[in-house]
């Protein structure tokens, strides 16, 4: 392993000389971030539902058959980190093992797709919710039936008829088998193609890994299998089938345009093993060698927390003490560990989860973690700050640039990364001029998405090819810039698949 500090490293990459003449300095605020949820707080996301350009949480609960208790539940950022429960609800009856945010009928709004289970018959009736969103206004729902009444414990998204449209996959541990539900296009799915494994599945990731512009997906058990998704149906490949595996995440470790595999084995929360799967390009994987720590840890984190463009990794640690983060340095090395603490309380809960996005605005990957146990908690979620220079804090950290400048209000983007466009959101306060423009990573122009004179409001804007040229644009990293009355008032980086 690379022991240096992780945060400074000797070679700076460009994309820090870049994104450092944009990034503003940071002022604290006074606001705690530990929230009192509704119990058995379990799986979390977060997405701008109301496209104010502040990320939201959405928290799914794991209470099946205590039809009292809230299964969802949604919180709306108020603003540079500062949240508030806008909606509790029981309507979903069933274990919410990944609940997340997309928009699925393509009108901007992500929409909320869950687990449900119907017992009124005596028997379990197993079907997908999507909880449909109206400008920020969740106020309808459709059932898709899942054909089955055992129990599903995997749930994700992905493109995989390469039409641009969300699908979805689901996983069931109980019937050793995966399943695909097609979008028509409206939000409207299909009923399940399933398929059969050998082994009960424990982890789903997806994403394009080979670059054809239809995801594909890995699922790791005792074996790791990939299926190829072509327009004549899904090809398997096996890739190991010697080392069991708890977890998988399908990300670009080295940017070099060929998303990896990053699996973990979590041995009773002694100790983790980890490796990465290289993507060589062709289909051809390259298993790395492994790495271990310990304390053990099950929950893994895929995400840039020192802006250097980087996926780095961190791992919520099974004796509920913190976080082990891995900065990624490139070429498949990592910084030894950083430990980051969110302290036990001593609620006893029985296990926690996370989730990582950028909540205050200041540009810098913040850390959401739940607290699940079946009684109620003083405090069942927690969320910690970064400041960008190593810190993780319970305050929230807003950008003195936004108050320099009273005519913006927020900027951010969704997806992110994407594959075949995104949506640039953003507000401001007044009348001015506004323009927004992406960059790549060496400063060199690439498109203006939008450059004119706006009233006061929230806009969104979607951007899928650098210019008029027909082509779509090469997967890589770029820099989006919003200039508000001929001032540079925020960047992000966007990330294109």
């Amino acid at each position: 392993m690379i022991k240096q500090n992780p945060l400074y490293p000797k070679i700076v990459p460009l994309s820090v000389v870049f994104l450092s003449l944009f990034l503003s300095a940071f002022v604290k605020s006074d606001s705690r971030s530990q929230y009192i949820i509704p119990l058995s707080a379990n799986s979390v996301f977060s997405s701008d539902f109301d496209l104010d350009g502040h990320k939201d949480i959405v928290v799914g609960h794991y209470t099946a058959w205590q039809d009292t208790n809230p299964t969802l539940t949604i919180m709306k950022n108020l603003g540079s980190g500062t949240f508030e429960v806008s909606d509790t609800s029981n309507t979903f009856c069933g274990y919410q093992e990944n609940v997340f945010m997309v928009d699925v009928n393509a009108d901007s709004y992500p929409d909320i797709v869950t687990f449900y289970s119907d017992f009124s018959s005596g028997n379990a009736v197993r079907y997908i919710r999507v909880f449909y969103n109206n400008s920020g206004i969740f106020s309808a729902y459709t059932d898709f039936t899942l054909n089955s009444d055992d129990i599903f414990n995997l749930i994700n998204y992905g493109d995989f008829s390469g039409d641009g449209d969300t699908d979805l996959i689901v996983g069931s541990n109980s019937g050793h088998f995966w399943g695909v539900l097609y979008n028509d296009g409206t939000g409207h799915f299909s009923p399940p193609e399933y398929f059969n494994l050998t082994y009960p599945p424990q982890g789903i990731s997806t994403g394009d890994l080979n670059g054809d512009g239809r995801d594909d997906i890995a699922i790791c058990s005792q074996t790791i299998e990939v299926y190829f998704s072509y327009p004549s149906g899904f090809q398997k490949l096996i890739l190991d089938s010697v080392d069991f595996r708890d977890r998988i995440k399908i990300v670009d470790f080295d940017l070099d345009g060929n998303k990896d595999l990053f699996t973990i084995e979590d041995i009773y929360g002694i100790i983790t093993y980890y490796n990465v799967f290289k993507n060589n390009g062709n289909n051809a994987f390259e298993k790395l060698p492994d790495s271990s720590f310990q304390p053990g840890g099950g929950e893994i984190i895929a995400k840039d927390f020192n802006n250097d463009s980087l996926p780095d990794v961190a791992f919520l640690l099974d004796n509920k003490t913190g976080y082990f983060i891995y900065y990624n340095q490139g070429n498949f090395q990592l910084a030894d560990s950083q430990f980051v603490a969110v302290p036990d309380y001593g609620y006893g809960e029985l296990r926690r989860n996370c989730t990582s996005d950028d909540l205050d605005n200041n540009g810098f990957n913040d850390i959401i973690t739940t607290r699940f146990a079946y009684l109620p908690l003083p405090s069942n979620l927690d969320i910690l700050f970064n400041d960008g220079q190593g810190h993780f804090v319970p305050d929230p950290i807003v950008s003195s640039g936004d108050r320099k400048d009273p005519g913006f209000v927020s900027f951010n983007n969704f997806p992110n990364p994407f594959h075949s466009e995104t949506t640039f959101a953003f507000e401001i306060k007044e009348t001015a001029e506004v323009e927004l423009s992406v960059y790549t990573l060496q400063g060199e122009f690439v498109s203006c998405v939008i450059g004119e004179i706006l009233k006061g409001g929230h806009y969104a804007v979607k951007w899928h090819r650098p210019d008029q040229d027909t082509q779509p644009y090469r997967p890589g990293v770029f820099v989006a810039c919003l200039k508000v009355n001929g001032k540079t008032s925020r960047t992000i980086k966007v990330i294109k698949n």
